[in-house]
């Protein structure tokens, strides 16, 4: 029985110690356990999440004063009672441009004068009627230009015009003229060249409405290009008698006159005064039905017409008589 104690005793003992070292075993894993779950919990890595901001875009911001463009202002002056008058051109430089024709001159629309009629055909072009040389006539003061109904001709009228043989530049032009009266009907003062001068097409007017000559109207061209172009009411029927009318053409500017006193003039910094020098011209003349919205119905008389009693021109800087030297405006009497 000793024997086989000692055996059991020596089993036991190994089985006590494995037990004891189970039960350390899962004390240290319950120890272990309880540890982590006491101990505060470990910091989680935070993700960074990246939102994109969409944002509209700005609004247009309007331009500035100094940014936009200025505007240009033609310069109109109050009517005057006309007063003892002497042309006066201002300072300026030479032109741009040279003038092919220069001289000063004065012409009483008698006898002998610079210009000559023009004679062709204008089926392709605005006028309503042909050019003919038997429509310009002298007067004893001066030139009539007139306007006829035609039968047996290529249009229904025919009409006149007179024309510099040279070109003219800047410059001071003046005209004593009394424009044609019957609706349909325009009579004009004007510098021109154009294509068929081998030039492009630059303009100074004055031009009358026989529908209405309590009216006058101020055109340029530059280039093809029409400018700030203006009407002004006047104090008198233009049609009544001969009146001095007249511009100043500087490089750039245009100033009209109206018996002495300026009217209207381009705007400063205008990038369209004409440059190129024209030929001075003079026409009485009836438009096409296309243009019948400016001129009006033509049912003007037969044989109406505008005279021209003086023309004149002073080159810019220079000196030479003016048709104003020796005007006196005409005496309307009261009805």
């Amino acid at each position: 029985m000793a024997h086989i104690g000692n055996t059991q005793s020596a089993i036991w003992t190994r089985f006590s110690r494995s037990i004891d070292l189970a039960v350390v075993a899962c004390l240290a894993i319950v120890a272990a356990t309880g540890a982590i779950a006491l101990s505060p919990p470990a910091p989680v890595a935070e993700k960074t999440v990246i939102v994109a901001e969409i944002s509209a875009p700005p609004a247009p911001k309007a331009p500035s004063v100094r940014q936009r463009a200025p505007q240009l202002q033609p310069q109109f002056f109050p009517w005057k009672a006309p007063e003892t008058y002497t042309p006066v051109l201002p300072e300026a430089p030479k032109p741009a441009i040279p003038n092919r024709q220069q001289e000063a001159f004065l012409t009483r629309m008698r006898g002998q004068t610079p210009f000559r009629a023009s004679t062709h055909d204008n089926l392709a072009t605005h006028y309503g009627g042909n050019w003919r040389e038997d429509n310009v006539s002298e007067t004893s003061s001066g030139t009539l230009l007139s306007i006829h109904r035609v039968k047996g001709e290529s249009m229904p009228y025919t009409i006149a015009e007179l024309q510099s043989p040279g070109k003219y530049g800047y410059g001071r032009y003046e005209v004593i003229m009394r424009p044609a009266r019957g609706s349909g009907t325009v009579s004009a003062f004007f510098t021109f060249t154009g294509a068929h001068f081998g030039d492009p097409h630059d303009e100074v007017d004055i031009e009358f409405l026989g529908q209405d000559t309590t009216k006058v109207h101020f055109n340029y061209f530059r280039k093809g290009k029409r400018g700030a172009f203006e009407g002004f009411d006047l104090p008198f029927d233009a049609a009544d008698a001969d009146r001095l009318y007249a511009f100043e053409w500087t490089p750039d500017r245009i100033t009209w006159f109206i018996e002495g006193q300026p009217i209207y003039s381009t705007p400063t910094g205008d990038a369209g005064i004409p440059a190129a020098p024209g030929k001075i011209m003079m026409s009485a003349w009836v438009g096409k039905p296309f243009i019948e919205g400016w001129t009006g119905k033509p049912t003007f008389t037969s044989g109406t017409g505008a005279h021209y009693s003086c023309v004149s021109f002073v080159p810019m800087g220079g000196t030479g008589p003016g048709c104003g030297d020796n005007y006196t405006p005409p005496v309307v009497l009261s009805p």
